[in-house]
């Protein structure tokens, strides 16, 4: 199945990465956002100094205890930031050292409870939201179908296609293992090309093609499968599926994600692996110091709908980097333009 939208707009912001190598960066500290989880009031399970492991639980959702927010990183707890009514915004962590937990996966293999806890567990629950609304889905929840996004239009974003090239085994297997969380379809929604997976009654390749907002989840939502106050969906990424397709064979969470950098303020836009919640200024090729906030603006996700943060928000796949000192142009409009050619005085 295939659409070609030819609605939409084409957003130049410069060069993009494109299937360049894929740059290892080294980060100094992470941050677990609750502006990330809407809905969701943080309840700690770790205290400010404490040493932590990749895969370890932080914190879990006060009004739903079944869901866990892990470390991406192992390390030690540096901040606990609090906010209004002293709800925890923010919890940030030191990197040190690689120790990571190892789950036991045996279970999940067959029994689909055993599934839906590995995932609650492991932080891979997060992955999901729901359409509408955009919420972490119930842990007891049973979507009418499961949406994978495997393309991307916003500009600058890292290319699917080329980013799963490494990891078709583990996306492959992570599709699969979604099909057993519904009892509707599994759309893997892709760029034209070769198809991704392997289509099956539980598993349907969709390929869109088009200018923005071709790529995005509700674009997809809307053509195949719209959602209604009586029916919702999953949404996913492509990257989260192959984590948990890792996962489901190695026991060990896959906590790194590749995101790509770009935008005005880079001077070589590059594509970058990282932990999740990375900071954003170590996603840049400059010296590690404050100076580049100072003269760039960094901005988690695309320009037009991302937010200028520290970290990476947890589904951003992209870092929009603009020069603060750059002048802006200022467009004329067709009114100006006709009065530049008015006469300076009416002739009396």
């Amino acid at each position: 199945m295939e659409f070609r939208l030819r609605k939409g707009k084409t957003i130049n912001l410069g060069p993009s990465p494109g299937d360049t190598p894929v740059i290892a960066r080294t980060v100094r500290k992470v941050g677990v956002m609750a502006r990330d989880y809407p809905g969701v009031i943080f309840d700690l399970r770790v205290s400010e100094g404490d040493r932590v492991r990749r895969g370890q639980l932080l914190c879990i959702d006060r009004h739903r205890p079944e869901i866990g927010f892990v470390a991406s990183v192992a390390g030690r707890v540096h901040q606990i930031r609090e906010g209004a009514r002293r709800r925890i915004e923010a919890i940030v962590v030191n990197v040190e050292g690689d120790e990571g937990l190892r789950f036991d996966v045996g279970a999940a293999a067959q029994n689909d409870g055993a599934l839906r806890n590995l995932l609650l567990k492991s932080g891979a629950w997060l992955g999901f939201r729901t359409r509408p609304f955009g919420r972490i889905p119930d842990p007891a929840d049973r979507p009418s179908a499961i949406f994978i996004t495997a393309t991307d239009s916003n500009p600058l974003a890292p290319d699917a296609a080329n980013v799963l090239k490494p990891l078709l085994d583990s996306f492959k297997r992570g599709a699969q293992a979604l099909s057993r969380l519904t009892d509707g379809p599994v759309f893997v929604c892709q760029a034209p090309g070769p198809s991704l997976i392997e289509p099956s009654e539980t598993l349907q390749v969709v390929r869109f093609s088009g200018p923005h907002p071709s790529g995005l989840p509700g674009t997809h939502i809307h053509h195949l499968w719209p959602v209604s106050d009586q029916r919702s969906v999953w949404q996913i990424g492509y990257q989260d599926v192959a984590a948990i397709g890792t996962l489901l064979s190695s026991g060990e969470a896959t906590t790194t994600r590749t995101v790509s950098v770009a935008g005005p303020g880079v001077k070589r836009p590059a594509l970058v692996r990282v932990p999740l919640g990375a900071e954003l200024i170590d996603l840049l090729e400059e010296p590690r110091t404050d100076e580049p906030l100072r003269i760039q603006r960094l901005v988690s996700g695309f320009s037009l709908t991302g937010t200028e943060a520290r970290f990476l928000s947890r589904h951003d796949l992209q870092v929009t980097v603009f020069d603060r000192n750059a002048t802006p142009k200022h467009t004329r409009t067709a009114l100006w333009r006709m009065i530049d050619r008015l006469p300076l005085a009416v002739p009396g």
